[in-house]
């Protein structure tokens, strides 16, 4: 075909002279350029022979067929691990392994063991519920989980061992009841074996925990937050607690903080546990001690220390009406302490040597002779007396029965307050006050019946003992009683030839 830009038709001449002006032109390495016969060139290329060898080729090939092989294989590994995975699923979910599982259960925790609602998938292991319950005489009865979600490692389908990180539960509820001394505290795990289940940490968000008799147990920890490690880095299991509310018949209910618990041989160590008021954050009480849960013949004692903590939380809302306030406790030789024995109905005793918090007064109500001494001294600071110089005493607490003891309150120049008082598990209140005013107040109130209440001077004041009854709700006092059976001394008649003056004949009868 001519080139579009030349004509389609040449006139001979034109042809001769295309022939005779052919331009030189270089040699073409690929072909030959040729003329035809109406003038137009082409290039006539050499036909070349194939060869039956041609290397890149042949890499070319061995490169696909090997990548095609790298890809089956994978494919197919994928394929047996996705099948040995599946099986692993289905045999994991199978009766048989569940069997497996609550054997090593029962191994580990020497307890016999009800699992429900047990299924696995690839990464976890859950359950609806479990519960142990361990043989009688321990110090550990049975326990009741919900909501297991544990992560598990893929030895966990081998069905040789369950490991893992964490075991996570929504809730819980663990009884203990009272130890034997012949019991083991660990009953069924070897220290030679390994344990065939091993995490690093069981975490309950709400835990409950009743100590006794589960109908009417001694006390109670409510939906607590717990975490226990098996492994720590002294080498002691340990138990975190966080929040929660501790009740015990007949005592105040206390809010507690936190706590730190480790375990070893047979005791048990309180590192610490701080508690709080019912309704007040500002305070606190820490409990600090080891516990011999299986030495039933001795009481186990915890330490405590308060500071600027509600006298209420202790002595119960009806004495910490009457002896309102904040307290700190004083070092004093066999006092502030908790002591209890394990297995004993004897309950918990608690000792606690106080004196009034710094920048806090202890306010004393409710007593009637404290509204009579407002009425016949014009103040009514007796009425609801404040001491923040001295408030000093001892509370003792034996199950619901509560003891003031050593009494010592004291404002200067105003009032002081001695005795002991005792409010019985039926809320009665019995016990002696003392009560001093100072020489000069009993003089400037005019009333000559406070004159003869009131023993003489001694230490700035001068003292009158009172009965104490009633109940904690209402208070009794033997004050008008006392004051209605004294006669005020006769004054002495004046000097024959004095006149008497104004003061001594308006002096009440």
């Amino acid at each position: 075909m001519p080139a579009p830009s030349e004509p389609e038709k040449y006139s001979i001449d034109e042809m001769m002279d295309r022939l005779k002006n052919r331009p030189d032109e270089e040699p073409l390495e690929d072909g030959e350029l040729v003329i035809r016969a109406d003038g137009s060139r082409a290039i006539k290329v050499r036909k070349r022979k194939r060869r039956s060898h041609q290397p890149h080729k042949e890499l070319l090939k061995k490169t696909r067929r090997a990548r095609m092989i790298q890809v089956a294989a994978a494919l197919l590994l994928i394929l047996m691990a996705a099948f040995a995975v599946a099986s692993a699923i289905v045999y994991s979910n199978s009766a048989p392994f569940r069997e497996g599982v609550i054997r090593m259960i029962r191994e580990t925790a020497g307890a016999e063991v009800q699992l429900e609602e047990f299924r696995v998938n690839p990464s976890n292991a859950v359950a609806g519920r479990l519960v142990l319950k361990w043989p009688d005489g321990g110090i550990l009865r049975d326990l009741t989980v919900r909501g297991i979600s544990a992560s598990i490692s893929p030895a966990f389908f081998f069905g040789k061992s369950i490991q893992g990180e964490e075991v996570n539960s929504s809730e819980g509820t663990l009884n203990l009841g009272a130890p034997s001394v012949l019991t083991p505290p660990t009953p069924g795990k070897s220290p030679e074996k390994p344990s065939p289940i091993h995490f690093k940490r069981y975490a309950i968000p709400r835990l409950s925990v009743r100590m006794g008799d589960p109908a009417r147990p001694a006390a109670t920890l409510y939906e607590s937050e717990a975490s226990y490690q098996a492994d720590s880095n002294n080498g002691r299991p340990q138990l975190l607690l966080n929040r929660g509310q501790i009740l015990q018949p007949g005592w105040p209910k206390l809010r507690m903080d936190r706590a730190h618990i480790e375990f070893r041989d047979r005791e048990i160590d309180l590192v610490f546990m701080r508690l709080l008021h019912e309704n007040d954050s500002s305070g606190m009480m820490e409990l600090v001690g080891t516990v011999s849960p299986y030495n039933t013949d001795r009481p186990s004692t915890l330490d405590i220390r308060m500071a600027s903590f509600l006298l209420s939380g202790i002595a119960g809302p009806d004495l910490g009406q009457i002896f309102a306030g904040r307290v700190d406790t004083r070092s004093k030789v066999k006092s502030n302490y908790l002591a209890f024995t394990p297995g004993s109905e004897t309950g918990v005793t608690l000792a606690v040597t106080f004196r009034n918090a710094l920048n806090s007064s202890l306010e004393v109500q409710g007593f009637p002779f404290l509204t009579h001494l407002a009425l016949m001294l014009g103040d009514n600071w007796y009425d609801r007396p404040a001491f923040e110089t001295e408030a000093t005493g001892t509370l003792r607490r034996q199950g619901a029965v509560v003891t003031l003891e050593d009494l010592h309150l004291e404002q200067k120049a105003r009032m002081a307050l001695r005795g002991n008082l005792t409010l019985a598990a039926d809320r009665r209140l019995n016990g002696t006050l003392t009560l001093g005013l100072p020489e000069a107040m009993i003089k400037s109130s005019g009333h000559p019946k406070l004159e003869a209440m009131f023993g003489p001077d001694d230490g700035g004041f001068r003292w009158l003992t009172l009965k104490i009854s009633g109940s904690g709700v209402k208070p009794a006092d033997n004050f008008l009683e006392i004051a209605d059976a004294t006669r005020p001394a006769k004054p002495s008649p004046p000097p024959e030839g004095k006149v008497p003056s104004f003061e001594d004949l308006t002096v009440p009868e």
